[in-house]
């Protein structure tokens, strides 16, 4: 599966519904991108200009599309949602652009 990371940053909507709703809604965001065949990696809390850093796994880039768009429409986050390749296989493609390179 291809891994794509999410940049999101909560609206005054979001932060403002956080106390009654955050957990609950951060319940339903991982069970969305469950439901499209994803898996949440993993999620860091931020400060700075970003809220939420996700780490995910998907199919295919229209499962990632969906989600990002399903979780983006609760309204409570702007979500930011692209690909990544690992370390290994950033080498491994420069490896294979120019393979006599130092």
């Amino acid at each position: 599966m291809a891994i794509y990371i999410s940049l999101v940053k909560f609206t005054r909507e979001g932060v403002m519904t956080l106390k009654d709703e955050g957990i609950k809604r951060s319940d339903k965001v991982k069970s969305t991108i469950e439901s499209l065949g994803g898996k949440l990696l993993d999620a860091y809390y931020c400060l700075g200009p970003y809220d939420v850093v996700a780490i995910h796994e998907f199919p295919d880039t229209k499962a990632a599309m969906k989600a990002s768009l399903l979780n983006a429409s609760l309204g409570s986050m702007e979500i930011t949602t692209m690909s990544a390749v690992s370390r290994d296989q950033w080498r491994q493609l420069l490896k294979d652009l120019w393979p006599k390179g130092k």
